[in-house]
């Protein structure tokens, strides 16, 4: 099943970064940013415990130790003017304690409505980069410092109590309440919004709550 999920997982990769190095193209030169190569190669993650916590009637948590080690190969190529930089993650390796929770249970298959996926404590990445053939990260102090802005960077965005909700089931299936309104919300203004990605603008967004 893993070749299957390293496409799939790597067509929403390309997806999501896409865009982003469009946005770069044409500043400084940059004529084209491209993947030359993306696969997280043949080995898929390992999970080497898992906690099952009942918090609730209707929602179950459970908190998996996963640890990959991949052979994945990355390649960015960067046409800048008349020149081309090929930049090239390879061997990643990852160990984290993500808390998903499956909420709320409900009697259809597969018995959940929601899964959410939330980061409990920061993970642990590891992988080699080159640039133009050579190992950047053999350059003293360049390796701890990416590892670090790198996990402090995914802790941000799913770093417990924030989490990433992947919808299961939709209203028909009775797993989740049908709609009866719509609520229009417009934002005026917005300042001092802090840049929260390592590449690209800040991509804010509106977070409410609404209760009753």
């Amino acid at each position: 099943m893993w070749p299957f999920l390293d496409k799939a997982i790597c067509n929403t990769i390309r997806s999501a970064i896409i865009p982003t190095f469009d946005q770069h193209v044409g500043q400084y030169g940059i004529k084209s940013i491209e993947f030359g190569r993306l696969t997280l190669g043949a080995l898929p993650p390992t999970f080497q415990g898992i906690k099952v916590y009942e918090m609730k009637e209707k929602e179950l948590v459970i908190e998996p130790v996963i640890r990959w080690a991949s052979i994945a190969n990355v390649i960015v190529k960067v046409k800048v003017h008349f020149f081309e930089v090929s930049v090239q993650l390879l061997d990643l390796h990852i160990t984290m304690t993500p808390r998903v929770t499956l909420k709320p249970l409900v009697p259809s298959f597969p018995c959940f409505a929601n899964l959410c996926v939330s980061l409990m404590e920061k993970p642990h990445i590891d992988f080699g980069f080159k640039l133009l053939g050579g190992d950047v990260m053999a350059i003293p102090g360049l390796h701890r410092f990416v590892q670090e802005k790198i996990s402090k960077q995914i802790a941000n965005l799913y770093h417990w109590p924030k989490h990433l909700q992947i919808p299961i089931l939709d209203a028909t299936s009775g797993g989740t309440k049908k709609p009866v309104g719509i609520l229009l919300v417009k934002v005026i203004r917005a300042m001092n919004l802090l840049k929260m990605d390592l590449l690209g603008k800040s991509d804010p967004y509106v977070k409410l709550r609404l209760s009753g």
